[in-house]
């Protein structure tokens, strides 16, 4: 097929629509950037227009089939992601490829931005949006790395492939790109990150509607919680926390107070959940799915998963969990995804971080510190909004307590009850979310999938791998190496 060479931006390498349908449209379809308000609203679109929750949630141990039960519905990216079967064509949103996609024009958007910045005289009063930028830029390039690449230390960085780190608007119709290694990409990520942090300037965005859709200074402090987390410096993890939470009065007003939710109705409950009122919503995007309608995918959480865990007899005595599961057997459920409509679309608003995660990344970079007093503090700073009880209030979790619920056989090792205690409140917290997997990446959990039609389960060890997902296959057309299998 011959092209025409001209101006195009990203997406002439990094996505991957048909070539027919691609040459249908301008190939510079890059906005004008004529004024700092236009870069601003340019920023608007640096965000990951995409939900990673369903193909995350189905590759993680809390879906399950269900099968064929009366009005199940089988869902093509959630069938093929919870079996692990790769190069799934659809480019349809809720699957990789889409949301590679949706990053890459997250990253193109920002990279514009830059560009524009960068050729201005005076850009003094630009420099909060090169700091969102810088933010938006590095956000989509980590998560792409968890989906798309090992873990940071996963065996060896220096040898592991990265993805494309991309820092320049492109003017050739087609560019070779390396994928480097992902040492390289932490390094980037980094840079990025902490050049962005100190130019936010909150009171750009103070006093409106927008503050939760665009980078602050606490939300993108909550990020670097997330990143060197992945990247295991937990002193640096430690650094941001006490950032984002200055003291504990901050932390208590800032975890979701699901007690208060018990008795919300049901609708009620989806409005408020991603409400920009609610503080531990730290930061949130659009984003087409279908992710809604997650109880009544075939492969999903059932009534096992249920009793298991969301109804799990808390380690504290004479306390209940608070969270209120809606629906019944193999259709039980939070609503935790607004969604509304736009241009015969289904959007959804999609909470990217939030106060609760900090907490969680804070605990676990205590733990792995050896601070067990401090995990031991937050976890009851967390639980106070997480569980009912007859009595005045909610008793304080005991290091005993923790040991006792949550030791494995004989081994009582306090940093295996410590880290097991963690887990499982977290995997409660974030249930249906997609938090789930990044936890299995990080501690290397195996995934065991029934598939009720088929004679053997997909089982995935902590070294297969078909836990990174495949780079998409017309991107591996232009030159980027594939995954290995």
């Amino acid at each position: 097929m011959k092209f025409k060479i001209t101006k195009i931006s990203l997406l002439s390498l990094l996505l991957f629509t048909a070539c027919d349908k691609y040459l249908e449209v301008d190939p510079d379809n890059r906005a004008i950037l004529n004024s700092p308000q236009a870069a601003r609203e340019l920023l608007a679109t640096a965000y990951p227009q995409a939900s990673y929750v369903m193909m995350s949630e189905s590759m993680s141990d809390n879906f399950t089939d269900k099968g064929p039960f009366g009005g199940s519905v089988v869902n093509a990216v959630n069938r093929d992601v919870y079996k692990f079967i790769e190069n799934i064509q659809s480019n349809t949103e809720d699957s990789p490829e889409f949301y590679w996609a949706a990053c890459y024009k997250a990253i193109a958007a920002a990279n514009q931005t830059l560009k524009y910045i960068e050729e201005q005289k005076d850009a003094k009063a630009l420099l909060p949006y090169k700091g969102e930028a810088l933010l938006c830029r590095a956000y989509a390039h980590f998560m792409l790395s968890v989906f798309f690449a090992r873990p940071y230390n996963d065996v060896n960085p220096e040898a592991n492939p990265g993805i494309p780190y991309v820092t320049e608007v492109e003017d050739v119709v087609i560019k070779k790109y390396d994928r480097g290694n992902v040492k390289e990409l932490y390094e980037k990520i980094q840079t990025d990150l902490e050049t962005g942090i100190p130019l936010i300037n909150d009171d750009a965005i103070a006093n409106t509607d927008a503050t939760s859709y665009h980078f602050t200074r606490r939300s993108a402090q909550a990020f670097a919680t997330r990143f060197y987390l992945f990247k295991k410096d937990y002193e640096a993890v430690k650094k941001y926390s006490k950032l984002v939470f200055p003291g504990n009065d901050i932390i208590s007003n800032s975890i979701r107070d699901i007690v208060k939710y018990k008795v919300l109705p049901y609708y009620v409950l989806e409005q408020i959940w991603s409400s920009t009122s609610e503080p531990t919503n730290l930061l949130m995007a659009t984003a087409p799915s279908q992710i809604n309608g997650y109880p009544f995918l075939r492969y999903g959480a059932n009534g096992a998963f249920a009793t298991a865990f969301m109804w799990k007899t808390p380690p504290i005595p004479s306390t209940t969990y608070a969270w209120n599961l809606y629906g019944q057997e193999n259709l039980y459920n939070i609503p935790k995804f607004r969604s509304y409509s736009f241009n015969q679309k289904n959007y959804n608003i999609a909470i990217l971080l939030t106060a609760d995660e900090v907490l969680f990344n804070w605990a676990e970079a205590s733990i792995e510190t050896g601070d067990y007093a401090k995990a031991l503090e937050l976890f009851n700073l967390y639980l106070k909004k997480k569980l009912t009880t007859s009595r005045t209030s909610v008793p304080n979790l005991t290091e005993d307590q923790l040991k006792e619920a949550f030791k494995t056989g004989s081994t009582t090792l306090r940093y295996d009850y410590y880290i097991a205690g963690l887990l499982d409140f977290k995997r409660r917290e974030f249930a249906f979310e997609g938090m789930r997997w990044l936890d299995m990446i990080r501690h290397r959990i195996p995934v065991h999938h029934i598939v009720q039609d088929e004679a053997a389960p997909v089982v995935v060890g902590a070294n297969d791998p078909r836990r990174i997902l495949q780079i998409p296959l017309e991107v591996q057309m232009s030159g980027v190496e594939r995954n290995l299998r």
